[in-house]
């Protein structure tokens, strides 16, 4: 299943900031990381403000970082509206 999600520039800079980190870690780790990078080269590529179709797999992938991301960003007591709103377009 697939879904289009409209990516405005706010929405790809905090997408691509939740998945960077998670990214290294799991090439620090050797693992595969093919699907996080054909991610961040698929978010990276969408004009800023168009529609782009991800599969379920990868909404998830996204929603995971993106509310890591928050969580990381509460407990330093930082403002969390980018990944809130983010987050609302995943679900």
């Amino acid at each position: 299943m697939t879904r289009k999600i409209k990516l405005t520039r706010a929405n790809k800079s905090i997408l691509l900031k939740a998945l960077a980190p998670y990214y290294y870690q799991e090439k620090a780790l050797g693992h595969n990381t093919e699907n996080p990078g054909r991610l961040i080269l698929k978010i990276d590529s969408v004009p800023a403000d168009k529609k782009a179709t991800f599969s379920t797999e990868e909404i998830h992938l996204m929603r995971t970082t993106v509310n890591q991301l928050r969580n990381e960003r509460l407990a330093k007591g930082q403002y969390t509206d980018a990944a809130d709103d983010m987050l609302l377009k995943l679900f």
